[in-house]
C-alpha cells in the first residue's frame, strides 16, 4: 500500500511539473509579430506562419512552447540559429505569443467567392 502511495504521489508531481514547464513565458502578440518581420522569420514561415516550402507551419496551434524554443535556438534542418545574444528570451516569448495569437482562417466552404 505504501508503495502505491509513493508511486500515486511521483505521478502527481511529475504531472504538476510538466504542466509547469509547458507554459509559456508572457509575451506581447504584437511586438512579437514586429519581431517575426524584422527577423525575417516570415521569409520562410509565411506572414502568417501557415509555412512554405521552406519552412514548418508555426501556425495555427503552434508547437509546445519547449519544442519552439528549442528549435530556434538549435535548428535541426537549415534554419539558423537564433542565440541569446542576438534574439533574447523576450523576444522569443514575445514571437511565440504572436504566433500563438494566429487563429485559422475560414474554411474553404465559408468564403464566397469558392461558392457555386
Amino acid at each position: 500500500m505504501r508503495h502505491r502511495i509513493t508511486a500515486a504521489l511521483a505521478w502527481a508531481l511529475a504531472a504538476a511539473s510538466l504542466g509547469a514547464l509547458a507554459q509559456a513565458p508572457s509575451g506581447d502578440a504584437a511586438r512579437g509579430k514586429g519581431l517575426f518581420m524584422k527577423d525575417m522569420c516570415y521569409a520562410c514561415h509565411g506572414t502568417a506562419g501557415y509555412g512554405s516550402q521552406y519552412g514548418v507551419r508555426l501556425a495555427p496551434d503552434p508547437m509546445p512552447w519547449e519544442a519552439f524554443a528549442h528549435q530556434v535556438r538549435h535548428p535541426r534542418s537549415s534554419m539558423p540559429p537564433y542565440a541569446p545574444q542576438f534574439t533574447s528570451d523576450q523576444d522569443l516569448a514575445d514571437i511565440y505569443a504572436y504566433v500563438a495569437s494566429i487563429r485559422p482562417g475560414p474554411k474553404a466552404s465559408e468564403i464566397p467567392l469558392l461558392k457555386d
